[in-house]
Parts: C-alpha cells; structure tokens; sequence
C-alpha cells in the first residue's frame, strides 16, 4: 500500500475531487454555527451548500490555518439561480469536511 497524499501537498484539481468526493456522503459534511448563521442571513440552504461542495470548483489557491494547521479551501458554483462560494476546512487527521462559511456571488 502506498503512502497517503498530504492535503497540503495536493494541487487544486486534487483537493476540489476529494471535497466533491466527501461531499456525497452527508454524513462527513459538519456545518458550524457560524456558517449557519450566514445561511440563514444570506438565506443558502444546506442543499446549496451541498450542492456547491458536490459540483463546485476551486478557483484561488487554498489557505493554511496557522492556528489549527487546516487547509481552508473555496469552492464556488455558478448557477442560473444564484452564484455560491463555499468555504471548508480540510485536515489530514479527519476525513470530514468543515463548512466554514458561505458567501453569496455577484454575477
């Protein structure tokens, strides 16, 4: 068996087909309060948000966490209802993807 990839060490092609891959199982998908918050100020439902993790591209590089050592990653859905960038936290100690914000796009 071969050694794993760091998320650290994968391109952005990479890092956007395992968040899609996660993405699928609800279950690895944890949402926190404040992104819940932004949900419901911006009015995103969870299936969007989903959506976007599940369809999205990442277009700008991914941003190491100093403090926690995660590796936030962007993706971003265009869509003929509304444009969506989902912002998640990626670790290599835990297989689950944190939804940390949510930001509606201007067309």
């Amino acid at each position: 068996m071969g050694a794993k990839l760091s998320i650290h060490g994968m391109t952005n092609a990479e890092l956007q087909n395992r968040i899609r891959l996660l993405a699928k199982d609800t279950s690895k998908v944890f949402f926190t309060d404040h992104v819940q918050s932004r949900m419901l100020l911006r009015r995103v439902s969870d299936i969007e948000v989903l959506d976007c993790l599940r369809t999205g591209v990442i277009q700008r590089p991914p941003q190491l966490d100093r403090e926690t050592g995660d590796l936030k990653c962007r993706m971003e859905s265009f869509g003929s209802n509304r444009n969506l960038a989902v912002m998640v936290a990626l670790s290599d100690q835990d297989s689950d993807l944190l939804v940390v914000t949510v930001m509606t796009l201007a067309r």
